[in-house]
Formats: structure tokens, sequence, C-alpha cells
């Protein structure tokens, strides 16, 4: 029976690993926060390229924009940063594409498009010669950083889908 029990044991310990557990894994740290760099980071991981842009907040967004190239060029904004520093706890992701008339002469219906895809939005430029996607990413009260990974993804998402419909309208 002491063989039994310890043939047990020996097997738990060895194979476990083999079995998928994961015994060194810690969990995620709760983020209320992101400076522009480790979101930039967080970019690199998901394998976007990116630019770090330096630009004048005027004490409303960091001073530093995220340009990414990904088939269509957006950017991301830090907003509600600590003073003085590129530390922000809203993200917003954001694209400027191209309006084009249709073979009717119609432009693409926003109204439709926003009662039909959540979590972004898309509205007109001043000059109606754009059209603007944006979706916001709000760390106050914390989140995982596969939180925000999720976040930029379904951003990717919603992009391709709405410059695809644009493109067949």
């Amino acid at each position: 029976m002491r063989w039994l029990a310890l043939i047990l044991v020996c097997f738990g310990i060895f194979w476990q690993p083999a079995l998928g557990a994961d015994t060194t894994s810690k969990p995620q740290s709760i983020l209320s926060a992101l400076s522009m760099t480790d979101l930039g980071e967080t970019l690199d991981l998901l394998g976007l390229a990116y630019e770090p842009q330096k630009i004048d907040g005027q004490k409303v967004v960091a001073n530093t924009r995220l340009v990414v190239a990904d088939g269509v060029t957006w950017f991301v904004y830090g907003y509600n940063c600590q003073d003085g520093e590129d530390i922000c706890s809203e993200f917003q992701m954001r694209a400027v594409l191209q309006t084009q008339k249709n073979q009717n002469g119609t432009r693409f219906d926003l109204e439709q498009w926003n009662r039909d895809n959540r979590f972004v939005r898309a509205y007109a430029s001043s000059t109606g010669q754009a059209l603007v996607l944006e979706m916001d990413v709000y760390l106050a009260g914390g989140v995982m950083l596969s939180n925000v990974t999720d976040q930029i993804l379904l951003w990717r998402q919603s992009l391709r889908k709405f410059s695809l419909e644009l493109q067949q309208k």
C-alpha cells in the first residue's frame, strides 16, 4: 500500500507539468493606467508596427500618440493622463478614412453602421471629406493586460469590417 501511495505521489510530481499544469504562472497584474511606452510594447507583442509621434496634447491628451501601420493607418491617443506624464487611464483608437460616393451617388450610412456595430463609433469629419472610426478603452478601476489586448483585437476587427464595407458601398 505504501508503494502505491509513493508511485501516485511520484506520478503527480513528474507528470503534472506534462499534463499542462503551469507550476510557475503568476496572476496577471491589474492595470488602472498605462504609459504610452507600455502601450507601444503591447502593440509590439501583438506584432503591430507603430511609431511614437510627439504632439502638443494641450493637457487634454498625452504628448505622444502612437501611429500604427496595420493595412489602414490608425492612431492611439492617451486621455486622463497624470500631470506631465504620458501615463493614462483612458485610450482612444482612431482611424480617418476618405469617403467616396458609390455608383448610385449615395454615401455610406453611418447611422446604420452605428446601430449594427457595438463598441466602436463612426462619424463624418467636419469637412465631410472623411469618415472617422473610434473606440475608447477605459482602464480606471483596473483591468488585466489581456483585456487591453482583447480590446485592441476587437478594434482591429471592427476597423477591417468598416473599411471593407466602405469599399463595397
